[in-house]
């Protein structure tokens, strides 16, 4: 008997199904994580259980409440419960309870910008990571929209000056690339500012899934576990590209863009993995 064929409806829709499925935060991060009782091993690196202090989980991205379940899940409820503490900041309608890691609502589902509850997660994500020791093991969690939901400026502008630049720059239409090179130059988290923050950890592990063309693991929700090549200058390239100035854009962001605090250091060793992109979903749907 022949096989009934399907509707353009049934076709589009098994098309989308698998591009998703290719896609799901659980499944990837499944996929790199596993656990026993004497071994813990993550993106290829192993670590004996008990040597650990503990393992941090920490992170911002619309995929975050799916990722760090599965790590929870990955990990045991014992082990969960004896050694793990988190944070990971998400869109409101992302969040439910899981054992240890708390999920925060960083932002309302379909604002895509800095809010002060994002900057309060933001605060709580990188207290914890500066508080993370030489016996920790660090797992952050990063996906596609984590720049908004991670705010954390820098000293001498407000959670509002940032919010004006990031509006002034999406209505005129800059591309996520210069959006995230001006963001990572006004905040404490991006552009490898997490990274910073956890130098004293055994090891930092960084899961990634990405929204982004091409997969640049510096733009992926502005790069907060990796090392910056933009400079202040190419920040203010945006800027001047936009025709950006005073009121559109305060005239603190110009300050803080032409005289920044100091060098900031980029001498940090991130391990990581890059889980899930275009890649992962191309073949799916073709098939």
């Amino acid at each position: 008997m022949r096989p009934i064929p399907m509707t353009l409806r049934e076709q589009a829709r098994a098309i989308w199904e698998a591009g998703v499925a290719a896609v799901a935060s659980d499944r990837l991060v499944r996929n790199v994580v596993s656990c026993d009782s004497r071994t813990l091993s993550v993106c290829g690196e192993s670590f004996a259980v008990g040597s650990l202090g503990g393992i941090i989980v920490l992170g911002t991205g619309k995929a975050g409440a799916g990722m760090a379940s599965a790590i929870e899940a990955a990990l045991g409820e014992e082990l969960v419960d004896a050694k793990v503490t988190g944070w990971v900041n998400v869109p409101a309608d992302c969040v439910r309870p899981l054992r240890r890691v708390v999920l925060h609502a960083a932002r309302p589902a379909g604002v895509n910008e800095p809010t002060e509850e994002g900057v309060f997660g933001t605060q709580r994500i990188l207290e914890l990571a500066h508080n993370s020791g030489p016996n920790d093991v660090v797992l952050v969690l990063i996906s596609g929209g984590g720049s908004a939901l991670a705010p954390a400026p820098v000293p001498g502008i407000s959670l509002a000056d940032k919010q004006a630049v990031t509006r002034f720059l999406m209505r005129s239409g800059a591309s996520i690339q210069e959006l995230n090179t001006v963001r990572k130059h006004l905040s404490l988290f991006k552009g490898g500012g997490l990274a910073r923050a956890t130098s004293h950890a055994r090891a930092v592990i960084t899961l990634i899934i990405s929204d982004v063309i091409g997969d640049p693991l510096d733009v992926i929700a502005s790069g907060p576990t990796v090392e910056d090549t933009s400079t202040v200058a190419d920040a203010l390239a945006v800027l001047e590209r936009f025709g950006a100035q005073p009121p559109q854009v305060p005239e603190s962001i110009f300050t803080v863009l032409r005289h920044p605090a100091g060098v900031r250091s980029s001498k940090f060793k991130i391990g990581g993995e890059l889980l899930g992109g275009g890649d992962n979903v191309v073949p799916p749907i073709l098939n």
